[in-house]
Parts: C-alpha cells; sequence; structure tokens
C-alpha cells in the first residue's frame, strides 16, 4: 500500500514538473526576463518579426506583379515605378527585422550576464554543504549552459524563437494562399511536414535519454583543462610530468566523448536523410497540381509564378521550421535546467529566523550537546556524540590525527553543516532559531584552504568595496598580522593587486605571507569569535614564534579556536580538546592532559622526540606504532 502510495506520489509529481517545465512555459519564462530588463527590447522583437514575416510575400509578389505587367503590356514608366515601390517595400521590411536584430546583440549579451549573475549569486548564498553535493554540482553546470554555452545561450533561444514564430505565422498564410490551388496540396505539404518532423526529432529523444553518459565526461574534461592552466597547478604539474599520465588521462576522456558523438552523428545523418527524402516527395506533390493546373489552363503564367513561389516558401518554411522547433527544444533543455537549478531550495535557512541578540562586542557561550555528523551519502559518522561547552573568552585548541574531526567541528561551528544528530546551543538557545546570515557574523575565520581574491590588498583584508575599506584599520590589521613592513616595501602599497597571472603590477605572496593577510581579514572583521585552522602551518619557526607571542594580544575580548598539529602552540590555550575518531576523548590544558598521559601525552611525546636529534634512536622503540609521525601529516 505504501509503494502504491510513493509510486502516485512521484508519477505526480513528474506530471507537475512536465507542466511546469513544458516548451511554452520555459521561452515564457525567458521572454519575461528579457522584456523585463528592457522595454525596448519589445520593439525589436516586433521590427524581426513585421520584417522577416512581411519581406518574403513582398519579393513573392513582385515575380508575379512583373510578370502579370509585361503580359498586360503596360508602359515602361509604369513598370519600372511599380517595381521601385514594391522593392522600397522589400527593402524596408528587411531592413527592418535586420537592424531589430542588431539592436538586439546588446541586449541579449546583457540578459545573458544577469542571467550568469543571477546563478553565481545563488551559489554565493547558498549553502556550503549544496556545494560538496555532486547532484546539485551537475546542475550547475547544466544551468550554466543558458549563458556560458554560445551554441544554446539565451540569445541562441530568443533569436531562434522568433525565427519560428516567423515561420509559423507564415504557414497559415502561405497555406491559405495554395489552398486556392488545390487543397489537396496543402494537404500533402502538411502530412509530409509531420513526417518530417517524427523523424527530425529522434535525435533529439537519443540525446534526451543519453545525455546523462557523457555529461560526466565533460566535466571532467574541462575541470583537467581548467586546471592545467591554473598557476596554482602548474609547478607540480610539470615536476610531476603532467604530459606523460594527466593528459593521457585526458585523451582517453576525449576519446570516450568522440565516442558519443559519433553515436549521436550516426542518428543525426540518418534522420536527415530521411527526412530530406519526405521532402522531395511534397514537393513533388506540388508541383505535380502545377503542372496539371497549366495542362488545365486553370493556371496562368503570372499565377504560375506566384504558386512555385509559394510551394518553394511553404516547402522551405515547413522544413525549417521543423528543424527550429528541433533546435527550440535542445535549447528549452538549457532553459529547464536553468530554471531548475534557480528553484533548488536552499537547505539551510539563510535569512530566516531570529538574529542573535548579544551585547556588543560580547562574545556567547556555545554549547556542542551530544552532536554528530555524516557527511551528505556517507553511513560513518565523522563526528561521534560530541559534547562541549565554549565559554566566552575562552582560548581552545583543537587537536588530533588526520580524520578525527577538527575541521568537520569547525565547519559546524561556524554553521556550513548542520548537525545529524545532537544540537549545537548559543546561550542556551538551538542554533536552528537562529539567522544564518547573523550567524556568520559571530566568526572570523582563517581556513587551511588558502582563500585569497584577485583584488587588491586592501580589498583582499577588508572584503568590501574599495570605497567602502577604512584604510586605517587595514594598516592596523597588517601591522598585528606581521605583514605592514612588507606591503609598505610595495610600490603600491596596500593598493597592489594579488595574482600576478591575472594582473601585469601584481604579485604572489608566499604560503606564509598569505596566512598572515588571511589573519588581517580576521582581525579586521571584529566578529566576537576567532577561529584559526592551521594559523602558522606555511610559517617559518622565527614568524610562528612571533605569532604565538602575539596571540593574547590578538585574541584579546574574544573566543579564540584553532586547529594545531604542532602542539607545542597549545601552551598559549585555557583548554586543549583532543579529538580522536570523532569523539572528544580528552580535554583540560596542557598541563593537566600531560599529567593523564593519555592519547595527547604520547602525540606530545611523538614530537618531542622528532626533533631531538639526540634522542632519534629511541624513537622507533620506545613510541607506540600508532602515532607514527609519517602518519601525522596535515588535513
Amino acid at each position: 500500500m505504501k509503494k502504491a502510495v510513493k509510486m502516485e506520489e512521484a508519477i505526480k509529481a513528474e506530471e507537475t514538473a512536465k507542466r511546469e517545465y513544458s516548451i511554452f512555459n520555459n521561452y515564457w519564462y525567458l521572454y519575461k526576463g528579457f522584456f523585463r530588463n528592457s522595454r525596448w527590447n519589445i520593439l525589436f522583437v516586433v521590427m524581426m518579426l513585421v520584417g522577416g514575416v512581411g519581406g518574403p510575400y513582398v519579393n513573392l509578389y513582385l515575380a508575379k506583379t512583373v510578370v502579370s505587367l509585361v503580359m498586360e503590356e503596360v508602359s515602361l514608366g509604369r513598370l519600372v515605378g511599380t517595381l521601385a515601390l514594391m522593392e522600397l517595400a522589400h527593402f524596408l521590411l528587411r531592413t527592418m527585422a535586420e537592424v531589430g536584430h542588431v539592436l538586439t546583440q546588446n541586449p541579449g549579451l546583457k540578459y545573458r550576464h544577469v542571467l550568469e549573475e543571477r546563478v553565481l549569486n545563488k551559489m554565493c548564498r547558498t549553502a556550503y554543504s549544496d556545494l560538496e553535493d555532486p547532484d546539485y554540482k551537475r546542475k550547475i553546470e547544466q544551468a550554466r549552459h543558458l549563458y556560458f554555452h554560445w551554441d544554446r545561450d539565451a540569445r541562441e533561444c530568443i533569436w531562434s524563437s522568433i525565427e519560428f514564430l516567423c515561420y509559423l505565422i507564415m504557414i497559415p498564410i502561405t497555406s491559405g494562399l495554395l489552398f486556392t490551388l488545390h487543397p489537396a496540396a496543402v494537404a500533402a505539404m502538411a502530412v509530409g511536414t509531420w513526417l518530417q518532423y517524427q523523424v527530425s526529432k529522434r535525435p533529439l529523444a537519443w540525446e534526451k535519454k543519453h545525455r546523462e553518459f557523457w555529461q560526466p565526461l565533460e566535466m571532467k574534461i574541462e575541470y583537467i583543462s581548467r586546471k592545467v592552466s591554473d598557476f596554482g597547478y602548474v609547478k607540480d604539474l610539470r615536476l610531476y610530468a603532467a604530459d606523460r599520465w594527466l593528459m593521457g588521462k585526458y585523451g582517453s576522456l576525449l576519446k570516450d566523448r568522440r565516442i558519443w558523438k559519433r553515436r549521436q552523428m550516426k542518428h543525426m545523418v540518418g534522420a536527415n536523410g530521411a527526412a530530406r527524402a519526405v521532402q522531395m516527395m511534397r514537393e513533388g506533390v506540388v508541383y505535380g497540381f502545377l503542372i496539371w493546373g497549366v495542362i488545365e489552363g486553370r493556371v496562368g503564367a503570372d499565377d504560375f509564378v506566384l504558386y512555385v513561389g509559394l510551394a518553394l516558401s511553404l516547402s522551405s518554411t515547413l522544413s525549417r521550421i521543423a528543424a527550429k522547433m528541433n533546435f527550440l527544444k535542445e535549447s528549452e533543455l538549457s532553459i529547464a535546467d536553468y530554471r531548475k537549478m534557480m528553484s533548488m531550495p536552499d537547505s539551510r535557512r539563510r535569512e530566516q529566523g531570529t538574529p542573535p541578540k548579544l551585547p556588543e562586542g560580547e562574545a556567547p557561550e556555545i554549547t556542542f550537546s551530544h552532536v554528530s555528523f555524516a557527511y551528505p551519502g556517507e553511513r560513518e559518522d565523522v563526528l561521534k556524540d560530541v559534547d562541549v561547552r565554549i565559554r566566552p573568552g575562552e582560548k581552545i585548541a583543537l587537536v588530533g590525527c588526520n580524520g578525527a574531526g577538527k575541521t568537520t567541528l569547525i565547519k559546524l561551528l561556524c554553521g556550513m553543516y548542520e548537525p545529524t544528530g545532537g544540537e549545537i546551543l548559543l546561550n542556551g538557545q538551538p542554533a536552528s532559531r537562529w539567522n544564518l546570515e547573523s550567524w556568520y557574523k559571530l566568526f572570523s575565520v582563517v581556513f587551511q584552504d588558502i582563500g585569497l581574491l584577485p583584488a587588491t590588498i586592501v580589498e583582499n583584508v577588508a572584503c568590501c568595496r574599495l570605497e567602502d575599506a577604512d584604510r586605517g584599520r587595514v594598516e592596523e590589521c597588517l601591522e598585528r598580522a606581521g605583514l605592514k613592513s612588507l606591503v609598505e616595501s610595495l610600490p603600491h602599497g596596500m593598493d597592489t593587486y594579488l595574482h600576478k597571472e591575472m594582473f601585469r603590477e601584481g604579485m604572489n605572496l608566499s604560503g606564509g605571507e598569505t596566512q598572515k593577510l588571511l589573519l588581517a581579514r580576521a582581525i579586521y572583521r571584529e566578529a566576537p569569535i576567532l577561529v584559526l585552522d592551521e594559523p602558522t602551518a606555511a610559517m617559518d619557526a622565527i614568524a610562528e614564534n612571533k605569532m604565538y607571542l602575539r596571540y593574547n594580544e590578538l585574541t584579546k575580548g574574544m573566543t579564540s579556536l584553532f586547529i594545531s598539529h604542532r602542539l607545542s602552540s597549545t601552551r598559549f590555550c585555557d583548554r586543549i580538546l583532543m579529538l580522536e575518531g570523532g569523539r572528544i576523548v580528552e580535554q583540560g590544558s596542557h598541563e593537566e592532559l600531560m599529567e593523564k598521559k593519555g592519547a595527547y601525552y604520547q602525540l606530545f611525546q611523538v614530537q618531542s622526540h622528532y626533533y631531538q636529534n639526540d634522542r632519534a634512536g629511541e624513537f622507533s622503540s620506545k613510541m607506540d606504532p600508532a602515532w607514527e609521525v609519517s602518519s601525522y601529516v596535515s588535513d
């Protein structure tokens, strides 16, 4: 019974989706946005329609008029004057269509950029966990076709649909004129067109059925192509001979993609051949009626010219409308993918809930109440029943081996994920009731994965528009982070651009300098909670020592948490949380944990032995094999 209900619900959902994302609804969505972007676009579209429909008919009747006037033996002046007027009308109509097309170029490009900005804004505001979801990433790639794929982007969709509308308007007009020749001629054209359309749509149906097989290939191909030219990867790619192994993978992916393309082309060639055969038979029927009409004396010379022109025009229009319909249905997939991506609900409440009410600058108390967490699609929890209270102003260090759950705990704390079990409390209230946007403002964070922007040093520190940045505060934060002397030595000072590969006068910072800049960014934010994920991993010993000597000053009046693999740094903290297998197995000050001689003590002993050359011989014989240094590397 339950299975039957679920199946019925699934069928209803599929039917609703078909109605919501029908070809008409998709193009209506596209045009609404295009006209909303600029009211002038309505005029440009009307110009294209009027010129595109009117021009061909003036041209058709021009030939008939010439023959008719010659047969009537009119004066040369009348003949020339009539032809000149009709040519002028034809010229004006064609020019109107072409000008309308030209005038939609820039608005079309602008609309394409608007669509791109909407997707990027959604990606910036969507939940962090969504961006790690492979299905969500796939939908993003599909949505990009509407503003990134030059053959199917928004402009091509609009121009092709306008051409389609022109053909659609011309069909009843031309059919009505041909009807006077013989009704059967129109019927033959209609039947032939229906058959041609049925044959032509088969490749599209095949593409819809199989495109899930080659889309992952295209994503991998694009990913490798992008990374090979990424400045952050070029050193490794050269040192490890990317051309010998990575390009081999790339070539294999391209080969697999070409196999699918060949299959697709076979279907297209077969369908096109069958469509051409149907077109020949359709036109043959019309010419048969024309020849019969001339023999019977019902069709004069001028009408013969007109009917031939109408037949050729209708045949061409019907063929084009069938092909254009297939193209519109192909392009409509891009519109549907874009709409589906934009309508995907955010898995987190971004602007819902109540903003936390805290005294200005005061850190709240945060409690992890039996928190567990598992990544989507994973069966095993990364964090297991974590129960800890972080007091306002407390300085906490998170330590443990790789995979212990330290970074995951930080991401939960910062609101990047929601617990799959238990809850996080802010001053005793569940975090789920608080506004996520306001929750983010509680934290200044320096994550382990570097996040420098291709902008000036000022913009990287202030994270705002250049004119809104407080340059005095930026300078102060750079000094506190130990980067002021370097910045002052640069020709453009704080206005120096980062990322040399993007800016001619830009510069690239070293790993330690980058961490200092990110620390300056965190200080500038002035949030009540400071989170540092391996803040000294890329610093030399002297720079690390200087930073820890300033640690109390940097965290004054703030709650601070940092992840560290160098246990000597934990002496500066009020409390140390030792994680192992997703659980907090020990907590206390450095002295307290050393007295326990548990997991923290073992880890500390490993590091202290490792740095004492005179005791290197004791290392392998006295240390627990489970704590080998080789397994203890940065997350």
